[in-house]
């Protein structure tokens, strides 16, 4: 994989400052690239030293709420954490899923299809941002659009293109409202990738222009 989060973005997500919805683009990104996941380990040790080294000092809030941890009544049962992938069919294909998108599998909805060449459904995540997983076809392209805010872009199976490269699995774009692209897949190769949208889609060539009316944009 060659496209990555910023350091500043990986930043950011270790401590908590990144919005929910992108964190979990980024969270799944970093369970598929061994590098930003040695990265993050690095932030987090530097995060920890740092919290170690501030001045902090101990007020009425900080007890009360120890005392009240400290009153929770403990839960016999064993903790288990999922550690199985599940997976997604779409176009009569069956993908496997990431492990930190496997834990809500059963908040994707249906799939949408466009002309039966692309389609999309949404990731309940319970947040603004627009969550979704986007399948392209073979030998597709998408009209050109820009963002009126921004959208990041996971790589979870295939591959595709757009103007400034072209994208495999675990790459991870940020586009915003200066980019204008027109995503497509070559001959042979499709693509499932996670979507993050702040604010909709807008078209800027052909007839596809008729879903910016009213200025509302589209959601794919």
């Amino acid at each position: 994989m060659s496209y990555h989060p910023s350091e500043d973005m990986l930043r950011a997500y270790v401590e908590g400052e990144l919005d929910a919805a992108n964190s979990f683009a980024v969270a799944t990104h970093v369970e598929m690239c061994p590098s930003c996941k040695k990265l993050c380990a690095q932030l987090e040790e530097q995060a920890g030293m740092d919290l170690c080294a501030s001045d902090v000092s101990a007020t009425d809030d900080w007890t009360a709420m120890l005392d009240k941890i400290v009153a929770l009544e403990e839960d016999p049962r064993p903790f288990k954490f999922n550690r199985k992938s599940r997976t997604v069919t779409v176009n009569d294909k069956q993908f496997k899923l990431p492990l930190s998108l496997s834990r809500f599998v059963d908040g994707i909805g249906e799939w949408k299809s466009y002309g039966g060449k692309v389609f999309s459904t949404e990731v309940n995540l319970g947040e603004e941002a627009r969550v979704s997983l986007l399948y392209i076809s073979e030998d597709v392209q998408i009209p050109q659009h820009t963002h009126k805010g921004l959208e990041s872009t996971l790589v979870l199976h295939g591959g595709f293109s757009d103007e400034d490269g072209h994208y495999e699995v675990g790459d991870f774009m940020l586009k915003d409202a200066s980019i204008k692209h027109s995503p497509f897949t070559k001959k042979g190769e499709d693509c499932l990738c996670l979507t993050v949208l702040t604010e909709p889609l807008l078209f800027t060539q052909g007839v596809a222009r008729i879903f910016n009316m009213f200025g509302k944009g589209l959601y794919p």
